[in-house]
């Protein structure tokens, strides 16, 4: 029996496994349950018994790829105290996340009307990432800098920064200095 429960485990793992990489060039509505079940080496059948539905299937793969992901949390304003340490903390964090999730951002982004699951995850996502932004500017109650921080901090500004000529590591620093400097003014 308990043999059984492991191959059950592993058979399930590889049918995800399967599906993430292909999820990963084609997106998850274009992925059918039969290419994932070519790609895990197991009958379609077989797939059908692990995952009743595609939208089952694709919950399964989100939950292993946000599992993956490394999404920023508090831990990284461990020792920012004050809100240039805390900026600066939660713009490498995030610049470094989106430089990790690029091809899944953009990816998933684009399914976001299409696939229930993918919506949840980014609506979850997304007030984590509010909590998270508030928290790098506790103490701070100008909202306009709020909103500079959120639309500074985002996954297209690290990409025109980059498609400039910076590195990572410099629109980090030129990111943080200007929210730093509008926090500064006030």
């Amino acid at each position: 029996m308990e043999r059984r429960s492991r191959l059950t485990a592993q058979t399930r793992e590889r049918i995800i496994a399967a599906a993430a990489e292909l999820f990963s060039h084609r997106g998850a509505r274009a992925t059918t349950m039969n290419a994932v079940a070519r790609a895990a080496d197991v009958s379609p059948a077989t797939v059908g018994n692990h995952f009743a539905s595609p939208d089952l299937l694709i919950e399964a793969v989100i939950e292993r790829l946000l599992g993956e992901l490394n999404i920023p949390d508090r831990t990284v304003f461990a020792g920012a105290e004050t809100l240039p340490e805390r900026v600066r903390a939660l713009t490498a964090a995030m610049f470094g996340f989106y430089e990790r999730t690029y091809r899944w951002f953009y990816l998933l982004g684009a399914e976001l009307a299409d696939v229930p699951a993918v919506a949840r995850a980014d609506a979850e996502f997304r007030q984590a990432m509010r909590v998270l932004y508030a928290d790098a500017l506790t103490g701070n109650d100008d909202d306009l800098l709020a909103r500079t921080t959120a639309g500074l901090v985002h996954p297209a500004t690290l990409s025109a920064l980059t498609e400039a000529g910076l590195s990572v590591d410099e629109a980090v620093e030129v990111v943080a200095d200007a929210i730093v400097q509008r926090a500064a003014r006030r």
